[in-house]
């Protein structure tokens, strides 16, 4: 075990938070922390890591334990190189060495390291990480984080303070994967990442050894890492064995029995009052009255959480469009000297539903700003089509409220003629609940005034309606009322947006923006004849090949005189490493497909009518994700011998 919280409470003010939450996390843990948007999911992280203190409760960590943490917040890193930056891992070594020492007195006074010794998995993981940290191995290791992070060796040696905030953050979490930590701790790790680099996480999170806490609204990334769900819910810590396909089943059936045991309870409460009621005023039944009171006062009331599952939006009705939305004729985007893009010729037709994808800084935000007016292109044509009505969501529009207002008079401005209970459950919708609709827009975080914004734009009649990362700030029921409302839309629409989950469904056409190799022109846009499984299965095996064809080497030590140099591996001994490299990729292949099989039959409510068969499932589903991640930590070690040889 490396941690377990006993009993833990926090509040803030009248928000109670956690009420004697309990939880452990093993070794080898691999959960997802999820729950409403102010739920606390962050204050949880920061009580593990001692930054918030509970207000009862204890959290036990295991001695020495390491622990890698990537906040919400874009860090303040001083003025140093991105290499040095992320090479930074604060007295780690000697961490290590020091429960090298006392572990190995430990092991001196027992009877040995004895199969299942209690402490063999972390002495392993101690020496596994010491060879790590190896001055030259880790220098290639971190080389290959942060190219797999989208940075180009060129950048290796920038400062710091030429990047925006989400290239800082993509440095911050380079630094944790690389420290390698008994536990990691990441708070929505994949908001500032490209499609690439979000595969390219996947993978090195599946190989990864030591356990995890993962608070991310991403589902599709989510199903693929995690075995176990935490879900913070009406300040209560609820588990659930699985992945967020198998939980949200296993949650229905507590519901459904939770619902049950209410139902039971409200008639047993409306059977006492009633009784109380009959006969409190008589003698002879007086103090079976009292006696059924203080049964009434013991009850500990069962709670119902809110249900927003019959929360429905419908875009209001717009114009009928003409059949060209959008044109344009060699329209490009420069800002100053820099050519973001150039030379696109695209025609969007009427009912269009394209995704626009493509590394981060291709441009795609850019072109997202052309289509909706708000940009003038540096050159060529940009034009809107006969009656098109545009309606634009990007996360600086959140900027553009009027602070002066309450978050309900915002919304009544963009639905007059809309009644106020009506507006209030579409501000439920996006976590705006009760008085806090009556908030002024100049006390909200920027969050919130992403979702205050969100919720404007779906109460604005539009016929073509564009959207930058609209998922954000989003928890999982709020994204789920706008993947409803999106999927029954009935004008054209134009997303750029890195939950897969989210996209599948909606989008028909893929746009992909490529930059360009030469750094005096901007990145060009061509259709893609695929769908958008089919596109992101096609990146997964393109970032699996360029690692394994192109991993980083470690610098030797010291030059060896030519003599002295030792042979490299025989040509026999090659060829056996490329065949268990191919078959190793057909296996992964092969179980990742058994895995996708698992997670459609554990989401099924139905199999957990069945005990016996729901409970072998979610074994098998643990063990071949154990197995998955030992295949990938494989291949990745044969790569890289062939990448040395």
């Amino acid at each position: 075990m490396t941690l377990s919280l006993q009993n833990v409470s926090k509040q803030y003010g009248a928000n109670l938070l956690f009420d004697n939450v309990n939880a452990q996390i093993g070794y080898h843990s691999r959960i997802a922390l999820i729950g409403p948007n102010g739920s606390g999911k962050s204050t949880l992280l920061k009580i593990i890591l001692n930054q918030e203190t509970p207000d009862s409760g204890l959290v036990q960590k295991a001695k020495h334990l390491a622990v890698g943490y990537l906040a919400q917040e874009v860090p303040k890193f001083a003025g140093r190189s991105i290499l040095e930056e992320v090479l930074r891992l604060d007295g780690r070594r000697e961490e290590l060495l020091l429960s090298k020492k006392e572990l190995e007195e430990k092991f001196a006074v027992t009877s040995g390291l004895q199969e299942g010794y209690p402490d063999l998995d972390h002495y392993a993981r101690v020496l596994e990480e010491l060879e790590h940290l190896d001055e030259y191995r880790i220098e290639s290791r971190a080389k290959e984080i942060l190219t797999g992070m989208g940075f180009k060796p060129r950048d290796f040696g920038r400062n710091l303070r030429e990047f925006s905030g989400g290239w800082l953050m993509r440095v911050a979490l380079s630094r944790v994967l690389l420290m390698d930590p008994d536990l990691m701790l990441l708070d929505e790790p994949t908001n500032h990442l490209d499609l690439e680099s979000l595969l390219w996480l996947e993978d090195f999170l599946k190989s990864y050894t030591g356990a995890m806490l993962l608070v991310s609204h991403d589902t599709a990334f989510l199903n693929r890492i995690v075995d176990e769900v935490y879900e913070i819910d009406q300040a209560k810590l609820w588990t659930y064995r699985g992945n967020l396909h198998s939980y949200a089943s296993q949650k229905q059936e507590r519901l459904t029995l939770l619902r049950a045991q209410h139902a039971n309870q409200q008639a047993k409460i409306a059977e006492i009052e009633a009784f109380v009621a009959r006969f409190g005023a008589k003698a002879t039944k007086a103090r079976q009255a009292q006696s059924r009171l203080k049964q009434l006062e013991k009850m500990e009331l069962i709670e119902l959480p809110e249900d927003r599952s019959s929360i429905r939006f419908h875009f209001p009705p717009a114009p009928h469009s003409g059949k060209e939305v959008v044109t344009l004729k060699g329209a490009s985007a420069s800002f100053g000297d820099k050519k973001v893009l150039e030379n696109l010729d695209w025609v969007i037709q009427r009912g269009a539903r394209i995704a626009i994808v493509g590394v981060n800084g291709a441009g795609k935000t850019t072109l997202l700003k052309l289509l909706a007016g708000k940009l003038e292109p540096s050159g060529g044509l940009v034009k809107l089509g006969h009656a098109v009505v545009p309606g634009y969501y990007a996360q600086l529009q959140a900027e553009s409220l009027d602070l002066r207002k309450t978050i309900l008079e915002e919304l009544e401005q963009i639905a007059p003629d809309l009644p106020v209970a009506r507006v209030r459950s579409i501000a439920g919708a996006f976590l705006f609940t009760g008085d806090t609709v009556e908030k002024k827009c100049a006390v909200l975080s920027g969050g919130e005034k992403a979702r205050v914004a969100l919720a404007k734009l779906l109460l604005s009649p539009s016929n073509f309606l564009i959207l930058d990362e609209p998922t954000n700030h989003l928890d999982v029921e709020s994204r789920g009322v706008l993947l409803d409302a999106l999927a029954d839309y009935q004008g054209t629409l134009c997303l750029v947006s890195h939950d897969r989950d989210f996209v599948t469904p909606l989008v028909d056409t893929l746009l992909e923006i490529t930059p360009s190799t030469d750094s005096g022109h901007g990145s060009t846009a061509r259709l893609l004849i695929e769908d958008y499984q089919a596109y992101l299965d096609r990146k997964t095996r393109e970032i699996r090949e360029t690692r394994r064809t192109d991993v980083p080497r470690a610098e030797p030590k010291q030059e060896q005189p030519a003599s002295a140099a030792p042979k490299g591996p025989s040509n026999n001994k090659l060829r056996a490493w490329r065949a268990e490299l191919d078959t190793i990729e057909l296996e992964i292949a092969r179980m990742e497909d058994r895995e996708s099989e698992l997670n459609a039959l554990l989401a099924d409510p139905e199999l957990y009518n069945d005990k016996e068969r729901s409970r072998g499932l979610i074994e098998e589903h643990r063990l071949l994700h154990l197995t998955i991640a030992e295949k990938i930590a494989r291949w990745e070690e044969l790569c890289s011998l062939l990448g040395d040889a």
